[in-house]
């Protein structure tokens, strides 16, 4: 009788080796979109992974007052307002980006504010160390559209429950309403410019405790960009 050829057998080791290598890699994605949610990790692995947040994917510009041109307000000790609102703007950035935003920071007189499109724009500047007043500010450009005003209203409203700081609503001026920037940037680009506190009496808060400024700044852009209430779309991305 004629030898029969022995089939080989398989002892299932590949699918074995497949399937531990299919529950690390899923495991592994699983422990990176946790880590990413809590704002670790660098921007972009944020921002992969919150594509799914209604801020996801999102625009936002952030004009750092005086910066690249002057040093603005300067108090006796050397403080200036310039490096207020840097450290400000710095850490409203890194708010943000924990919810997939993109960010830019701006100098005061960037060339790329010329029919700069973006879901918003906010300006960050601080009042003077000369005076005793406290208290901040907010404005959008003297009748600006209906979404500039929105985001203007969050601002007040987000920024008052971060700091604690009074609105000093007797104190907007033209400069803030009429804001160079307002009639630079792209028409469908909503827009407001805040003044953080005063130098003096505020920099307990804006210089000292640069984090609770912030913290006022990011919730109010955020609260802009989350969906209207009874929508379920969010504003069009930038």
């Amino acid at each position: 009788m004629a030898n029969r050829k022995k089939r080989p057998q398989h002892s299932g080791s590949g699918t074995k080796v497949l399937l531990v290598f299919a529950v690390v890699l899923f495991a592994g994605i699983w422990l990176t979109e946790q880590v990413a949610s809590r704002g670790i990790g660098p921007a972009w692995l944020q921002f992969l992974f919150a594509a799914d947040e209604p801020t996801g994917g999102l625009r936002v510009g952030l004009v750092a007052g005086h910066k690249g041109n002057d040093s603005g307000a300067v108090c006796d000790d050397g403080l200036t307002e310039a490096s207020v609102n840097l450290a400000v703007a710095e850490l409203t950035a890194e708010r943000l980006q924990r919810q997939g935003i993109q960010v830019e920071i701006l100098d005061e007189f960037d060339r790329r504010l010329r029919g700069y499109e973006a879901a918003a724009l906010v300006s960050l500047h601080a009042d003077s160390c000369q005076v005793d007043f406290s208290g901040f500010k907010v404005a959008n450009e003297d009748g600006g559209s209906e979404a500039s005003q929105r985001l203007s209203a969050c601002l007040w409203d987000s920024y008052e429950q971060a700091t604690g700081l009074d609105r000093h609503m007797t104190t907007i001026t033209r400069d803030m309403t009429n804001y160079h920037a307002f009639r630079e940037i792209a028409l469908g680009t909503p827009a407001a410019i805040i003044e953080l506190g005063f130098l003096n009496a505020d920099r307990g808060i804006i210089a000292d405790q640069p984090a609770l400024a912030a913290e006022g700044v990011a919730d109010g852009i955020l609260c802009f960009l989350a969906p209207a209430p009874g929508s379920e779309t969010p504003p069009p991305q930038q």
